[in-house]
């Protein structure tokens, strides 16, 4: 008797006849090394998890819940899996192409990948809204921001109930100096005072100062996205004597980004007897020069930008941090889930989102005495943690380039009064404009240094200025630079004129570093107080107005009293060594003494509560 022929496995496996109705698949999936993938589906039931009689549709809308389910946990290359799925068996189904979208506008390199399947939802359901709102959102994303207006007005044309449209069109609006329809912005707002609308609430900040309107916006939008926390880890309070206190800081901002200018210093200066420090990045756009820096400053330095919420709290909860520190809340790529879980005994909400988080497990909210007084503390769904200065923290080392240029080499006049504004457009208004116009009437020969790159926007403001009676070469446009070159010429400009919705935030501590005078008018929200903290700390409270009037006044002033101008820049040079604002070191002692007072406060077994410090 002959014996056979020695085979691998695989040929074994591969030559056998099937045994089992998944058996070639899974041999194949063997020869093209997709076990993983096709271990997945088995476990999860997306091979053969038809129940007996169950119709394609059925299994399909199951499918089509059990995705929306992983989405919430960011359990996104599991629910592309169940989504494809799904559609293999419903394929005429718009919703589930819109969804795996949705899902792929997560990953910035599938962003047309996420447009092609957007563009199937729309063919197939041509009259939804929700479909276009989507590609709008995309389109924002890719920066092509003409056609996502194009497309947020068909999602309203189509719903006009659809308040995610609505809101990001008129925020982009914003960002293109599109003031057509300007006064219907107040009636547009009405539309979102239930606060079960779902809208997006850093869209708001610059349409509207109030306070009110912005915490209901954030609940609205908790509600709708954070519903299902993944089990939050247990903590028992015990604590061993002398350890050090745990800080983890969550953000996807660790590069060359404000966050990065504002709080470099911080991390650097660190008390590293009292302090460790654990760094959480989800999703940095570059590793550069500040990339690196922060990862130096990290006792641990972790990148979770693939992992889901569930693993993030377990991370975290092995890690076993004492305070968890939010930096982004509502801006790009902010991820609230995972506190909606709780990483930590103590939450806090620090610098990055300029408003309150809506989030009832985000403990605290770190701000100043401006820009939140006691009677605005109920705009606020976090207790607050005051610093006794400015909230803002400032890098001391931060480099101004030395650059041989001049006025002319920015298309400056060299003689005249330059008024300037490097806030992003979006911030700006017909209010501010107005204003800005009569100055340029009230101040011969005077100009404005603004802020804007794109060609079709300098045409535009350019012509709303002509509008009022000013010369639209009159506005002198000026670009994106590197920080330590966009620092540098600020020496050129006389006086910064600040917006009143969302004030200058890094901005205006740019300006102050660099030299630059800036005059702000305070509001209600924390976004429309940031400018009038930042000059209180440093000595400038005279610059800091109430009113438009005010504010134009002191502005024109400053333009027509070169004693008073003179005297500002002397102060404010001083402000570089004797001021609050730019004493990094002194801000971190402060900032971690109030660190240590809110954990305390946890290990005394007491719930969350508004506190604050007095200056060392």
């Amino acid at each position: 008797m002959s014996q056979p022929n020695q085979t691998s496995k695989l040929a074994v496996m591969q030559n056998a006849k099937p045994q089992f109705p998944e058996f070639e698949k899974f041999a194949e999936s063997i020869k093209s090394q997709e076990r993983a993938k096709f271990a997945y589906e088995m476990k999860h039931g997306l091979r053969n998890n038809r129940a007996k009689d169950e119709k394609p549709k059925e299994t399909a809308q199951k499918l089509l819940k059990k995705a929306r389910a992983l989405i919430l946990k960011h359990e996104n290359k599991q629910a592309e899996t169940v989504l494809r799925q799904a559609i293999s068996l419903e394929p005429k189904d718009a919703k589930m192409h819109a969804l795996l979208g949705e899902v792929l506008m997560k990953d910035n390199v599938r962003l047309m990948d996420a447009l092609s399947c957007l563009m199937q939802a729309v063919k197939l359901e041509p009259t939804f809204g929700g479909h276009y709102a989507l590609i709008g959102t995309l389109l924002m994303r890719l920066q092509k921001f003409e056609e996502a207006i194009d497309y947020f007005e068909i999602a309203v044309k189509f719903d006009p109930k659809n308040y995610i449209a609505l809101s990001r069109m008129m925020h982009i609006k914003a960002h293109r100096a599109r003031w057509d329809g300007f006064e219907k912005i107040p009636t547009y707002l009405k539309q979102f005072n239930n606060t079960r609308v779902l809208s997006d609430p850093f869209a708001f900040l610059s349409l509207c100062d109030d306070g009110e309107f912005q915490k209901q916006r954030s609940i609205s939008q908790v509600r709708a996205k954070l519903t299902n926390p993944v089990k939050a880890p247990i903590y028992t309070g015990g604590r061993p004597a002398g350890k050090k206190l745990r800080i983890g800081y969550f953000s996807n901002d660790y590069y060359n980004h404000a966050t990065m200018h504002l709080m470099g210093g911080l991390l650097e200066n660190h008390d590293r007897d009292r302090f460790e420090l654990y760094l959480y990045d989800y999703g940095s756009k570059m590793r550069d020069h500040e990339h690196n820096r922060a990862r130096q400053s990290a006792d641990v330095f972790h990148d979770i930008r693939h992992m889901t919420t569930a693993q993030i709290v377990d991370l975290a909860t092995r890690d076993g941090l004492d305070i968890a520190v939010d930096l982004k809340g509502f801006t790009e790529g902010g991820r609230l889930d995972m506190f909606n879980s709780r990483v930590a005994p103590v939450q806090v909400a620090y610098l990055g989102y300029p408003g309150t988080s809506g989030l009832k497990s985000m403990d605290y909210m770190v701000a100043d005495r401006i820009t939140i007084p006691s009677h605005l503390r109920k705009h606020y769904t976090e207790n607050i943690l005051y610093m006794p200065n400015c909230y803002q923290p400032n890098d001391e080392s931060r480099y101004i380039a030395q650059m041989d240029d001049s006025r002319e080499s920015h298309d400056l006049p060299e003689e005249s009064f330059v008024f300037s504004t490097f806030n992003n457009p979006y911030k700006v208004t017909p209010r501010e404009f107005d204003i800005w116009m009569n100055l340029l009437k009230e101040v011969p020969d005077s100009v404005l240094w603004y802020y804007v790159s794109n060609a079709d926007i300098i045409d535009r403001l350019r012509k709303e200025a002509e509008a009022r009676g000013v010369d639209g070469a009159r506005i002198i446009p000026t670009g994106r630079m590197q920080p330590e070159y966009h620092l540098a010429r600020l020496k050129h400009a006389d006086l910064f004129l600040d917006t009143f919705n969302v004030n200058a935030h890094t901005t205006a501590s740019d300006a102050l570093w660099a030299g630059l005078p800036l005059v702000t008018k305070t509001g209600e929200q924390f976004a429309a107080r940031v400018a009038g903290s930042i000059l209180t700390a440093a000595g400038l409270e005279d610059l800091v107005t109430t009113t438009e009037k005010k504010y134009h006044d002191v502005a024109l002033r400053i333009a027509q009293d070169p004693d008073y101008l003179a005297d500002i820049r002397m102060r404010m040079a001083a402000s570089h060594t004797n001021s609050p604002l730019f004493d990094t070191q002194g801000y971190t002692r402060d900032f971690e003494r109030l660190m240590e007072r809110a954990f305390q406060n946890y290990l005394d077994g007491n719930a969350p509560r508004s506190m604050g410090i007095s200056a060392a």
